[in-house]
């Protein structure tokens, strides 16, 4: 880190021995000092506790302070219904536990051995990650030799080191999980994904008729060659982000707060039984009833398992922040599921930031109110920052916390430069901006603080932050409402950041790339009185930063000719960031479009996905879409299943009824290509197949990534992976996924 970063000063008051979980380790974090939970409390920052036992006791006094008849506010799971004439729910039971066998997995391998050792010779596209040298876990990786994805329940492998892409290994994962992101090392694949058990499996078994189970990550080493799952590691919680920096790995993983059979008066007369049975489950509690637990198999066989985290490495905010646990666990891609450092946090997880040497985690911070409506503490909607040093490869340290008002979009919403963290937000809750505001606030690390260095404010009063990029000393930001400002800020002061441009125009930008002297945006297009027109790719010049301009905008669906035709439009780039490609001057965008027309006899819609390609002119600030790749359509009718659709609306020209379409670039005759600037022809309406009287849909699969390896395009949905040449999008092969 650089050395502007304000010098930590020691925790006033912080606690690391060894922890009664691991009495063997006398690794410690932070200074030691003994203190009442009293005392605890009037401390800035996270701290962390001398013994399991002070730990324990802070946690059942913050518990004593909210518990009541409908325990921690009614909890996560749902209660039971409790009648004051009812015997109260034994303890006993509440703190037994369970540590049987992890359930069986079944992988489904394409032979002994893939020949997955082969070096490929050409080029490849990675993730597109937010900052440089820093991997982020995505459903789809790719080294050169292999491409591998995940969907649905199933990990693929596909060879694309041979003559024609094949797949070589379909992995089956545990029936109650679906989908997940990946790291790639060599033949070894890391998984990381969330799913459902049905009680916990270390700790109290609180499993009973109403129960209905708690979330489980899972992080699953899998051999590509093999085709096998190796181990698995399972933790109580659930899966948030995962970062890859230099080889080493940091997981970032959320559990819930409620592991206690808590109980509810079915009538007013017995809420103060259902409260004294409460209070109760909290005396009697355990550390393990508060510290999330794991367990580590081979096969069917448990070989490790107990708490994530040493009480030593449990970390306390100094404001309450609920009874979630945030944990951070570090790894070497190298070695696999041997976790070789983790720490928590008590506070929820949502965002998570990583630069090379800094990992920030936020949540939101909602009001709190004891049992009368009454407040506690901070009435504002506020975003709690912790944040983390993870320049050492093996271990995660914390570093400080602190909170700004508002609410994070996302995790480009925060940036780690020369010692600052830059935060974006927009004030007041995300269900109401109409007296909003939006700020970018600059904190720096005073000691466990994060404190303000600068501020500027009143970025699109009435309107909420939909874009943000930083980039160095500058940034910029978009708010919008019904119009599209695109701010810019100069940040090279911290104490001073201001904004130095400002463009007004129709609709919004919800993805803002660098490319020279130009940021590339992906968005839905506008009017003055809002969203219309659909998925669109803009080019903004900023290379004066006052008087950034809009030089090109490229519409990406089809759009409405006809009155009584109703289409629309979006990129899935505008919820996840890794779905944009850029490769040379040509980006890949994905689309999805649906439509219908009340017209026709039969009321039909029409929905699809595509990969359009658009090349990027620099000299001459031009966007012009060169084509587009979009994977086979099928029709459902009502009381039919699904049936391929020999003409998607969506074509030019396509290859056999079951393999990818190829769309080339719109002519002035594709009526749902026609641009808004542009008298559109007359629309001919293609009558619905089948009965008139039947209710029909058209399905394309959505396209969720586009890689590019050698001199061909990879597009893969759910449906399976289509594979053209990048040049002139001749089709290389259609992999199906099997279903």
């Amino acid at each position: 880190m650089s050395s502007l970063r304000i010098a930590p000063v020691l925790l006033a008051v912080s606690l690391a021995a060894a922890a009664c979980i691991s009495p063997d380790d006398d690794q410690t974090t932070t200074p030691t000092t003994d203190l009442s939970g009293n005392e605890i409390l009037l401390t800035s920052g996270l701290v962390t506790v001398d013994s399991c036992d002070a730990l324990l006791e802070r946690l059942k006094d913050e518990a004593m302070e909210r518990v009541g008849p409908y325990g921690f506010g009614g909890g996560f799971y749902g209660p039971v219904a409790f009648d004051e004439a009812e015997e109260a729910m034994s303890t006993d039971d509440a703190a037994s536990t369970d540590t049987g066998g992890a359930p069986a997995t079944t992988t489904q391998a394409a032979g002994e051995s893939a020949g997955l050792d082969r070096a490929a010779d050409g080029s490849f596209s990675e993730t597109n990650n937010q900052e440089q040298g820093v991997d982020e876990a995505d459903l789809v990786k790719t080294d050169g030799r292999v491409l591998v994805t995940v969907t649905g329940n199933r990990l693929r492998v596909i060879d694309v080191a041979g003559a024609e892409p094949e797949l070589v290994n379909s992995i089956e994962l545990p029936e109650e999980f679906y989908g997940g992101e990946l790291f790639l090392n060599g033949n070894t694949a890391l998984l990381m994904t969330s799913g459902w058990t049905a009680v916990p499996f270390v700790g109290p078994d609180i499993a009973s008729d109403w129960y209905p189970g708690s979330p489980t990550g899972r992080i699953i080493e899998i051999d590509l060659d093999r085709g096998s799952i190796e181990r698995t590691l399972e933790f109580e919680g659930g899966y948030l982000s995962a970062r890859e920096i230099d080889g080493s790995i940091r997981i970032v993983m959320s559990a819930a707060e409620n592991r206690f059979n808590f109980v509810f008066p079915s009538n007013p007369g017995a809420e103060e039984s259902a409260e004294r049975t409460n209070r109760q489950l909290i005396e009697d509690s355990t550390i393990e009833m508060w510290i999330p637990t794991y367990r580590i198999t081979e096969g069917d066989q448990t070989v490790e398992e107990g708490p994530i985290v040493d009480c030593d490495r449990v970390h306390l905010p100094r404001d309450f922040a609920g009874f979630g646990s945030l944990v951070v666990l570090t790894a070497d891609i190298d070695d696999g599921l041997n976790i070789s450092d983790a720490l928590s946090v008590f506070t929820d997880g949502q965002t998570v930031y990583a630069s090379e040497d800094r990992l920030a985690v936020a949540t939101p911070r909602w009001p709190e109110y004891d049992g009368n409506g009454e407040p506690i503490g901070d009435e504002d909607y506020r975003t709690a920052i912790h944040t983390f040093d993870i320049s050492d490869p093996a271990t995660s340290e914390y570093s400080a916390s602190g909170s700004v008002r508002g609410f994070l979009l996302n995790q480009y919403s925060l940036s780690d430069y020369e010692g600052h963290l830059r935060v974006a937000t927009t004030d007041g809750t995300p269900w109401d901006s109409s007296s909003s505001e939006s700020f970018l606030t600059v904190l720096g690390e005073d000691g466990d603080r994060l404190t303000e260095v600068g501020q500027v404010g009143g970025l699109g009063e009435g309107e909420q932050i939909f874009a943000v990029r930083f980039l160095g000393p500058t940034a910029y930001v978009v708010t919008f409402r019904q119009t599209d400002p695109l701010y810019t800020l100069d940040l090279s002061d911290p104490g001073n950041p201001r904004v130095t441009g400002e463009l007004k125009i129709p609709g919004v930008s919800d993805y803002l790339h660098p490319y020279g002297d130009f940021l590339i945006a992906v968005g839905r297009d506008g009017t003055e009185e809002g969203l219309s027109g659909g998925a669109v790719v803009s080019l903004f010049d900023v290379s004066d930063q006052e008087n950034p301009m809009m030089v090109a905008k490229e519409p990406l669906g089809p759009r409405s000719t006809s009155e009584t035709r109703f289409i629309d439009s979006y990129s899935p780039v505008a919820g996840d960031a890794r779905a944009f490609t850029m490769w040379g001057d040509t980006v890949i965008v994905p689309i999805t479009w649906w439509s219908y027309d009340e017209s026709r006899e039969s009321f039909e819609e029409n929905s699809g996905s595509a990969a359009v390609l658009v090349q990027v002119d620099d000299d001459d600030g031009t966007l012009t879409t060169i084509g587009q790749v979009a994977h086979p359509v099928t029709r459902e009718c009502e009381g039919g299943g699904l049936e391929p659709l020999q003409e998607p609306e969506v074509s030019v020209e396509r290859t056999e009824a079951d393999g990818p379409v190829t769309t080339l670039a719109p002519t002035d005759a594709e009526a749902d290509f026609a641009r808004p600037d542009e008298e559109p022809p007359a629309e001919e309406i293609v009558p619905a197949p089948g009965d008139p009287e039947q209710y029909c849909f058209t399905y394309q699969p959505e396209i969720r990534r586009s890689v590019i390896i050698d001199d061909n395009l990879y597009t893969i949905s759910d449906a399976g992976v289509a594979v053209n040449e990048f040049d002139g999008l001749a089709t290389v092969t259609w992999i199906p996924f099997e279903r």
